[in-house]
Parts: C-alpha cells; structure tokens; sequence
C-alpha cells in the first residue's frame, strides 16, 4: 500500500446499529476506507481472508465464533503470529478487562472501550496502522490482571535485544508513543521504529501493545 492510499478497515459487531455508525464515522475520513462488515467471527475470518485489510475492528463478544478466536485466527496468535496479519483492534466494554488482557496475548494490536470517543477510534485506527502507540493504553490493564511467567532476571529475558533496543523496550513498555520516545531518547522517529520492528523480531513479538504486557508478564514495570 503505497503512502497515498486509504487504510482499509473491517468492522465486526453483531450490533448492526453499532457497527452501522463506525462505519459512517469511519467513512468520513479520505484516509480511511470500509471494506466490509460482518456480525459473527466466522463470518469474519471468510471477510478478512477475502478482502485483506489493513485493520480489524472485532468485538469480543459475538455469536458463532467469539472476537478472541476469531482474533488468534486471524494473527496466527502471539506465538506464531503472521507478519502479513491485518492489525486487530478489539471492541469491549469497561468489564472485559481481562479479556482485552487476552485478547492481546491472542495477537490483538489495541483495544477500544465501546463508550469511546470518535477522535480516539479514529486515532486508535491510524496508530496501531503505523504502528505506534494506541491511545487507550494496556498497561492499566496488564498491571491488574497479567500473570508473572517462571520469573528470570531482566538480564536474561532480555539478553537477545542490544543495550539501545533495552532502552527503547522500556520506554515502549511505558506506554511511550515513537515521537515521545525519539524525543526521549534523542533520535529520529524513523530510529524508533526501526529499533521497535527489531525489538518484536527478537522478542518474538507481534505488537508494542505486547511488549506492554511482555514487560508486565517478566516483572520488569
């Protein structure tokens, strides 16, 4: 997809009215393109196979197949994640908490609450596109509910990454977004992403939104 072109988005909700009015938000917006909707999970892995799109909007709770399956389907999960996967950004009201926890261990790139405001959908979608920090942060989210792994010393959960994408793991693992990260760390924007796509590779990661709970997983936030 070359710079000009929209990014192509799918929604999948069960709630016609719901889905109904993100798609008229998001059809407002030239950079911003609707390819299809569907109401049911398995409806939309046979959606995001046909049409490929850059994002998927998907509700947790759905009939059929529920988001969580149909979000692992389609990422290939946390652990064999496809590098050609659209980004999946999960739908969930305030008590799914620990669902959006899951949801993100399943491959998921964000999350938006369902009481969110267009300009934070909106941002949501173009952020997690380009890879950058979503605007409603995992970290709240992680520190309640993530489950400490086999604990290891930071040294050696992290002794794939160079002393530089160490640094830059960390402030990721803030919630930092790339322009208050290149500020932070003194280098471009472009050094930023590039240290983070290294970061996911070693790390075996598929999203920031990962390393987030990565961190929290491996006690080193």
């Amino acid at each position: 997809m070359s710079a000009a072109d929209p990014i192509r988005v799918v929604v999948i909700d069960d709630q016609e009215l719901f889905v109904h009015g993100i798609r008229m938000l998001l059809e407002s917006q030239p950079d911003l393109l609707v390819v299809g909707t569907a109401l049911d999970g398995r409806s939309a892995l046979a959606l995001v196979e046909a049409e490929e799109p850059d994002v998927v909007l998907m509700d947790i709770r759905m009939p059929v197949l529920d988001g969580l399956t149909a979000t692992r389907r389609i990422t290939g999960g946390a652990s064999a994640a496809r590098a050609d996967a659209p980004k999946v950004v999960v739908l969930t009201t305030f008590r799914q908490e620990e669902a959006v926890l899951r949801s993100v261990q399943e491959g998921a790139s964000g999350f938006l609450t369902k009481d969110a405001t267009p300009e934070q959908l909106l941002a949501t979608v173009r952020a997690v596109h380009a890879g950058d920090a979503p605007p409603l942060p995992v970290g709240p989210i992680a520190r309640r509910y993530a489950l400490p792994s086999e604990t290891r010393p930071a040294g050696e959960v992290l002794a794939a990454l160079s002393p530089r994408e160490r640094e830059i793991y960390a402030l990721v693992a803030k919630g930092l977004g790339n322009a208050e990260i290149a500020q932070a760390a003194f280098i471009s924007d472009t050094t930023v992403k590039s240290h983070v796509r290294s970061i996911l590779a070693k790390l075996e990661l598929r999203s920031r939104t990962q390393i987030v709970v990565h961190a929290y997983e491996n006690r080193i936030v």
